[in-house]
Order: structure tokens, then C-alpha cells, then sequence
């Protein structure tokens, strides 16, 4: 009996780590080296092969039944300052581990690889070698207001009256439209680096043009284009410099704004149009360090606030959302995209909390008086996830969605994230989890994860998309288990799995991502065979 038990343990314990180990994240860096002050961008980036991709940093040691968090239960109205939530259960994705209540941890050595992260572009693209995590940001469904109905396509032409200069945080008019079906794709800022660097306005437009014109042969009605990936902007912002990916130099301004334009060339094929920011995640000291202080990062950064509003992890520099001021900045990044440029949704993916290191926060944990590190970390991030949909809808029609993990054992063990409490808050228009998961995976199978995913947005105004994984397809899936080369013997993978989100509570799909469709240095034989499939 002993036995049966140790055996029983060693299994949880090695299917979580496989589950964690999985974990991607969804840009690749293939921009710079991680030492070099200023990269040069300039020079064409190394082709990055299938499988390359590095994954966000999270703890090494297994998390199983024994050791899960205990889930908070965040208030629908979080305060500035959390307080001690009462707990309920976590129930995992993976049918051979369930979270039971135990104690929250109050450290876990964050020694984690990101196998393939060039430092300085700290990457958050799909990891192809294991990567269950991409951010899957799909469009969504209508939110409450009328403004925010779904319609067959953006009414919207490259004419469309332009909202005021964007630093006003006023009611942007513009009526966003998003579909009651979505069929979306991520452009992450490696793929915009890769076809739009350097460009005048004129080849910008006509080369993102292409992309948006692949994409709708595709027939998609929904792209999730990267406006801020590292605290920089790919438009004219009063808080934040201009990112180095389009111009080579952080600060640096194109002649002409790029998501103005990104926004229209959308608009006129009625494609709708998500910004994508990651709202933790600033990028190397170096970028850091150049950015002025007319910036609210670069006046911390060169202050008292260095090491508390923003903390280094690895290399990378994160702001901390412990602190109002921080989820401020981050709120009013996104008040002043929705009232500047007339976007149909602004979208996160899973780039939370960065690390499960106690010194991460440690000066602000301890302020706070709260006994537990991991429900203190989960109420921040409700309170900066509840803060952006607020912004969202304060200043235009704008929905809000978010692309978590696919196993919520992840997303609240590592990342912090409460999807729970965020769907049953309401503070989240919809969800596209990143279900990267075949059908036989032996942790977490496919169907298991939808069918949980769909109970969790059952009854809410939430809506749900499927995240699936392009880059997967011919790849054996290193970490599956029994399902290790489901995706080499299939060519309908993707269809299937589309079809079974259609017949349980998804309201659409998202597709990750645009170089694995698209792209010749990237998308296989396998991967255009599933497409034609799906299409």
C-alpha cells in the first residue's frame, strides 16, 4: 500500500512539472543578445526554427495536490489594499491532479530557464518544443453596453472619423464592433518586427496590408496585434516611449503613427482590430535605463521606486503591482489607447507575476500585513486585471479579454491569476484560454480542459474562444504523454478541436500564431496541411 502510494505521488509530481515545464510563452527573442546595449536592429534577425521558443520563469519544483494554492475568493469590488480573502478549492485541468487546500506558500526559488529568450526581447511567443501557454488573445463577444453589440464586420472604412489626439482620456465615440463568431489570430511584435521594421508609412501600410490579407483568406475576422510588449508603445504615448522593434532606438518615433494606421488597414477589410499589451513586463536594463524621465518607468527607475515599482527578475525588468500607483500607470495605458484610437478590444495574455521568488514584492508583502504571500500576489493581480477593464470601458466601447493558460493550476500557482474571481467579478468580457492540449495529452486532455474552461464561464456575460496551437501540428509533443505524437499522426487536429469548442460553450477560436500560418521560415508542410483542414 505504501508503495501504491509513493507511485501514486511520483505520478502527480511528474505530470504537474511536465504541465509547468510546458508552459510557453508567446513571443520568441530573436531581436538581440541579451548583453549589447542597444541591439542592433538593423541587422535581420536569425531565423528562429520550430521549436525555439523560451517560456515565461516559473518555479522549478513540481506543484501537486499536496502543495497547490488555496484559491482566494476576490470581492467584486477589490480593495486598494487586499485584504484576507476567504479560500475555496482549486480545481486543476488535468484530470491526474486536483488542487486541494493546503497552506499558500510564502516562497518558491524562482529558478527557472528560458530556453531560447534573448534578454533583451524576453520573449512571450508559443514554445514550440513544450509550450502549453500561449497568449491567445481572441476577439470577444459583446459586452453589456449597447455599444458593444455584435455585428457580421466592422462598419468602419479607412475614412472613419479619428478620435481626439490620444493623452485625452475622454470617451472615445467610436462604436467598436467584434463578432458573435470570433476567428482571430496573435501578431506579436517579433511578427511585426519581422515585416514592418524600418518601413516608411507608406510600405508599413501595404506590407501589414498583406498580412491582414492572408489572414482573411484564412476567413479571419479578428487579429490581436502587439501595441506594447515591453513597456514601449507602437503608437504616440505620453507614458510610455516609443518602442525600439519599428524605429531601432528606444524613444525613437516613426514619421507616422503605426497603430493609427494598423487600426484603419484592419478596419477597411472589417477585420477587427485588439491591442494587445503585456502590462507587467518592461524588458532589459539597458532599454530601461535609456528610457527618460518624462516617463513615469524611467523617473522610477532613476528614483527612490527602483527595486519596489519596478523589480529586476533575470534580467528583465517588471513593474510590481502591489502598488496603486503602478496599476495606475497601467490603467491609464490602456485609457489612453481606447480613447485615442478607435480599437475594438484591448487584450493580455499570461505574463502575470513573473516569478514565485518572496523578494519579488517582499517590501510591500510585508507592509501589507497580510499573512499569505499567495493571496496578497492574487488580489494584486485581480485589482490591475479589474483595473484595465475599467479603463477599457471608461473611455470607449472597447471590450476586454484576456488569454490564460490553459491549466488553471498554472495560472494560480505560478502566475497569481484568479480567472475565477475575474470571471465571476465581471470584470472580463471574455476569455480565449490557450487550450494547447491534443486530445490524448495525459495531463491535461483537451476535452477536460474545454469542459472546464466552458463551467467556468457558464452563467456569466464572459464569453469563451478556444486558444489553439498552429505550431504544434506534424511536432511531437515532448511533454503529452500517451499523446506524445498525436499531433505527427493527424492532419485534423485542428479541425476536430474546433469542432468540439463549437459543441461546448466556445464561441470562437484563436489561432497562434501569424509566422505559423504565414511565414516560409516557419510554417511546415504539417501546419498548411491542418490549415487547409480548418479552412
Amino acid at each position: 500500500m505504501k508503495k501504491r502510494k509513493f507511485f501514486c505521488r511520483l505520478l502527480a509530481a511528474l505530470t504537474a512539472f511536465s504541465l509547468i515545464s510546458g508552459c510557453r510563452s508567446m513571443e520568441t527573442a530573436v531581436l538581440t543578445s541579451t548583453s549589447s546595449s542597444t541591439a542592433s536592429l538593423a541587422e535581420t534577425p536569425a531565423p528562429v526554427r520550430n521549436g525555439d521558443f523560451g517560456g515565461i520563469m516559473l518555479d522549478t519544483a513540481p506543484v501537486t495536490a499536496a502543495s497547490a494554492v488555496s484559491v482566494p475568493d476576490l470581492p467584486d469590488e477589490p480593495a486598494e489594499t487586499p485584504a484576507d480573502i476567504p479560500e475555496e478549492q482549486n480545481v486543476s485541468s488535468a484530470e491526474t491532479t486536483t488542487a486541494a487546500s493546503a497552506a499558500a506558500k510564502t516562497s518558491a526559488t524562482a529558478a527557472a530557464t528560458t530556453a531560447g529568450t534573448s534578454a533583451a526581447a524576453s520573449t512571450t511567443t508559443a514554445s514550440a518544443t513544450s509550450t502549453e501557454t500561449t497568449a491567445a488573445a481572441t476577439t470577444s463577444a459583446a459586452t453589456t453596453t449597447a455599444s458593444t453589440t455584435t455585428t457580421a464586420a466592422p462598419a468602419t472604412t479607412a475614412a472613419e472619423t479619428e478620435p481626439s489626439s490620444p493623452g485625452n482620456y475622454g470617451k472615445n465615440s467610436y462604436k467598436a464592433v467584434n463578432h458573435s463568431y470570433v476567428k482571430a489570430v496573435w501578431i506579436s511584435y517579433i511578427e511585426l518586427y519581422n515585416h514592418l521594421y524600418g518601413k516608411s508609412e507608406s510600405a508599413f501600410r501595404q506590407e501589414f496590408g498583406k498580412m491582414l490579407d492572408n489572414c482573411a483568406g484564412m476567413g479571419v475576422n479578428t487579429v490581436y496585434v502587439h501595441v506594447r510588449a515591453f513597456g514601449d508603445a507602437y503608437y504616440y504615448s505620453s507614458l510610455f516611449p516609443f518602442t525600439k522593434h519599428l524605429s531601432g532606438s528606444v524613444g525613437k518615433k516613426t514619421a507616422y503613427d503605426p497603430l493609427k494606421a494598423m487600426v484603419a488597414e484592419a478596419h477597411s477589410r472589417n477585420i477587427s482590430f485588439h491591442a494587445w499589451i503585456n502590462p507587467l513586463r518592461l524588458g532589459s536594463g539597458t532599454d530601461i535605463s535609456s528610457v527618460s524621465s518624462d516617463y513615469p518607468v524611467g523617473k522610477w527607475y532613476n528614483g527612490a521606486e527602483k527595486g519596489k515599482y519596478l523589480v529586476s527578475v533575470n534580467g528583465t525588468w517588471y513593474l510590481n503591482p502591489a502598488y496603486k500607483a503602478v496599476r495606475k500607470l497601467i490603467g491609464d495605458g490602456v485609457r489612453e489607447i481606447v480613447s485615442g484610437y478607435n480599437v475594438d478590444g484591448v487584450h493580455i495574455d499570461d505574463y502575470f507575476y513573473p516569478t514565485t521568488d518572496a523578494s519579488f514584492d517582499s517590501a510591500a508583502f510585508t507592509e501589507s500585513g497580510e499573512a499569505s504571500l499567495s493571496a496578497f500576489r492574487i488580489a494584486n493581480c485581480s485589482a490591475m486585471v479589474k483595473e484595465i477593464y475599467d479603463a477599457a470601458h471608461e473611455c470607449g466601447s472597447a471590450i476586454f479579454g484576456a488569454a490564460p493558460q490553459g491549466n488553471n493550476i498554472n495560472n494560480l500557482n505560478q502566475l497569481y491569476a484568479d480567472t475565477k474571481a475575474w470571471c465571476k467579478g465581471g470584470y472580463v468580457d471574455y476569455f480565449t484560454p490557450q487550450i494547447y492540449y491534443g486530445f490524448e495529452n495525459s495531463g491535461v486532455p483537451y476535452k477536460s480542459c474545454v469542459n472546464e474552461w466552458a463551467g467556468i464561464v457558464s452563467g456569466t456575460k464572459t464569453k469563451l474562444y478556444a486558444g489553439l496551437a498552429v505550431y504544434k501540428a506534424g511536432n511531437e509533443d515532448t511533454w503529452a504523454g500517451n499523446g506524445k505524437y498525436e499531433w505527427q499522426n493527424t492532419t485534423t487536429m485542428l479541425k476536430r478541436q474546433k469542432e468540439y469548442a463549437d459543441s461546448n460553450g466556445c464561441s470562437g477560436i484563436a489561432l497562434y500564431s501569424y509566422s505559423y500560418m504565414f511565414d516560409s521560415g516557419y510554417a511546415t508542410t504539417a501546419m498548411k496541411t491542418e490549415l487547409e483542414n480548418l479552412k
